[in-house]
């Protein structure tokens, strides 16, 4: 019944406006000339731009012929312009949606508007997570990728088990270290969990540190850096304690502590040039707490001890092509960006 009524005032609607049409000696219809096709599914973008266009008759009809459109699923009502395209940025994640347009001259519209139905299949992280940059592999260094984030203050993603994929091959993200301690040797564990401001550096080259020890800078990372050699460039600033903390110890050994460089563990010639061979106390005090292990001891806990990016080594290069275009995709293989790169892009 209800049915047969909507149909009813269709009909209504319908005549009303070829009523108006008639009286007005014109008519009006809308066509779509380009976009999304019907049923088309855009897994690599969620921007889609509609151009229109509308048959007067007579041609010589007089009045600016202007438009409304309208995204089901999108627009809460038609929006006028006198444009004949409509660029909209869709919000990310699957979801289907039908574009509407209508041609109207002053009071009369076409009263079959043009439509397509179409689709967003890009990740619900479309645009958040970004594939900033891709370096060959070359005789002195691996190649590399880089992720950066565009993320809300407080908002995180899971990036463990998304897959970058070019030309050139494929890797899995993998699980990481998120506080690196030396004296567990612990197995990565930790899904890799992005934030504001964090990077993601994809190394092609081996791990320094061990197969599969993938890891979240910190602020003691310098000492290790000081130590071996690390293709991601690591900052060479680490914690030094208060004066107060050492000043028990010898005159001699305070300035010695005071005048150390940042991320330095002192050797053997320090203590001789310095004259501090005999004396153990001083010995014992830099040797504790001047290395990596001393320094993850005395700052892990605090709230600022982490730093903002993760370093993994996928031992191998993806970037084999000198053109190419790089997928970045989520755990259920839905697009969350592209990169392309290479001579000609």
């Amino acid at each position: 019944m209800r049915f047969a009524f909507a149909c009813f005032i269709a009909t209504l609607l319908v005549f009303s406006f070829w009523s108006q049409a008639s009286a007005a000696g014109f008519s009006v219809n809308t066509y779509i000339i380009s976009g999304p096709k019907e049923g088309e599914a855009l897994d690599e973008t969620n921007q889609v731009v509609f151009r229109f266009t509308a048959w007067v008759y007579p041609k010589e009809t007089e009045g600016q012929i202007m438009f409304e459109t309208k995204i089901i699923g999108f627009d809460d009502d038609w929006k006028e312009t006198s444009s004949q395209d409509r660029v909209v940025e869709l919000p990310a994640g699957p979801k289907e949606y039908t574009f509407f347009v209508r041609a109207k001259i002053g009071k009369i519209v076409d009263p079959t508007p043009a439509k397509r139905t179409f689709k967003i299949n890009t990740s619900p992280y479309f645009g958040k997570v970004k594939i900033s940059g891709a370096s060959y592999q070359s005789s002195t260094y691996p190649s590399l990728i880089t992720l950066h984030t565009n993320l809300k203050e407080g908002e995180k993603i899971n990036i463990t088990g998304w897959e970058i994929k070019g030309n050139g091959g494929s890797t899995i993200i993998p699980q990481g270290i998120e506080k690196y301690n030396p004296v567990y040797n612990s197995p990565a564990s930790d899904d890799i969990i992005l934030k504001s401001g964090t990077a993601v550096y994809l190394s092609g080259g081996s791990n320094p540190l061990g197969k599969n020890q993938n890891f979240q800078v910190n602020k003691c990372f310098g000492y290790l850096a000081n130590l071996r050699n690390f293709p991601i460039s690591i900052s060479q600033s680490c914690p030094r304690p208060y004066r107060e903390e050492f000043s028990y110890l010898s005159q001699c050994c305070q300035e010695y502590v005071s005048q150390m460089g940042s991320c330095r563990t002192p050797s053997y010639w320090d203590w001789v040039s310095r004259g501090l061979l005999q004396d153990y106390q001083c010995l014992n005090y830099v040797t504790y707490n001047f290395n990596y292990a001393g320094c993850f001891r005395n700052y892990s806990q605090d709230k600022n001890f982490l730093g903002n990016s993760w370093h993994i080594y996928i031992e191998r290069n993806i970037l084999s092509s000198k053109r190419d275009t790089l997928y970045l995709r989520d755990q259920n293989g839905l697009v969350v960006d592209k990169y392309p790169y290479g001579c000609c892009y």
